[in-house]
């Protein structure tokens, strides 16, 4: 027969399995992914052709008409400089038979498909960590769930971690779907940027720091994840607590902005999103090094853990 104490893998399991069994789940994952195809498809709709070289001339001496006009209207100096040099840049592709600037390459959709699904997919998996414990409490299922000869924490850890990988394999989806519709429908060619230095055109291939912007947007929507799964152990209505996750969520620099003056707002956890310092961002408080960022969200992360577990292993379930 069975072991009194039940390992912990299989309670997960049971938890991933009582998240797909919600319709939101699956609507959720639905909405991710034909946002995403319609998202690139708009894109491809606005970008110009690059398919011939034909279409490749047609674009660049379409720019260099509306630089042209806006030119022969300009009467700043320093403005009249920088389109005199746009056009220089668009002659230059055309010499070379290089797509316009405004061509959308594969790359680049994929670089839009990961800024995208990071946000829909935080927003998503916010709302499953905040709802996960409190529908449990709405509809007084957590009395039978905690009846079983199971550790009260290994049941909380096992929900979060569910709620973890729910949002894993969103973004894997996203990744996926988003990579496989770029290179269907945009070119495949290295994006190419045209810069001026020295008086002479430079050709340099565009960089994309994939695994950095996903690896800090990874943690600060780890973070935002953890604020909702405490909101939502804490609070049994789960609208209060997606409700408060998402006005975090939306609102967060907004708050980080109006506290910037004050000395404890680097101390808090919002002025230390990780995902300010993808590529050259800086943070909204300019005295925060990454470093120290990394230090507060762990302290926060820390207590956000410490308050949950802690309410849940106390909290009466009785009533």
């Amino acid at each position: 027969g069975l072991p009194f104490e039940i390992s912990w893998l299989p309670i997960v399991k049971n938890e991933w399995i009582k998240i797909w069994s919600q319709r939101s789940a699956w609507i959720m994952l639905g909405l991710l992914v034909v946002g995403l195809i319609g998202m690139l498809g708009l894109n491809k709709y606005f970008t110009d052709a690059s398919g011939t070289q034909e279409e490749r001339r047609a674009a660049n001496e379409e720019t260099i008409t509306f630089y042209k006009e806006l030119l022969a209207n300009e009467t700043d100096e320093a403005y009249k400089a920088e389109l005199e040099q746009s056009i220089a840049l668009a002659q230059y592709r055309i010499d070379n038979d290089l797509p316009s600037e405004d061509t959308m390459t594969a790359m680049e959709g994929i670089d839009f498909t990961l800024s995208f699904s990071i946000v829909i997919v935080g927003i998503f998996t916010m709302v499953i960590g905040a709802s996960i414990v409190s529908n449990e409490f709405g509809t007084g299922t957590i009395k039978m769930l905690l009846t079983r000869p199971v550790a009260r924490w290994k049941i909380l850890l096992s929900k979060l971690v569910a709620t973890l990988l729910y949002g894993v394999a969103l973004m894997i989806a996203g990744l996926a779907v988003g990579a496989i519709t770029s290179f269907i429908i945009y070119d495949s060619n290295a994006p190419i940027t045209l810069l001026m230095e020295n008086g002479q055109i430079v050709e340099k291939a565009m960089e994309f720091n994939f695994a950095e912007m996903l690896a800090l947007n990874a943690a600060s929507t780890f973070m935002v994840v953890l604020f909702a799964f405490m909101l939502g152990t804490l609070f049994s209505s789960s609208t209060l607590a997606v409700s408060l996750a998402l006005g975090i969520m939306f609102f967060g620099s907004m708050i980080t902005m109006y506290l910037s003056n004050y000395e404890f707002a680097k101390y808090i956890w919002l002025s230390n999103d990780l995902a300010q310092f993808v590529g050259e961002g800086t943070p909204i408080i300019s005295d925060i090094t990454f470093s120290f960022a990394v230090v507060v969200n762990i302290v926060y992360a820390v207590i956000f853990l410490a308050v949950t577990f802690i309410y849940f292993m106390r909290r009466d379930i009785t009533a």
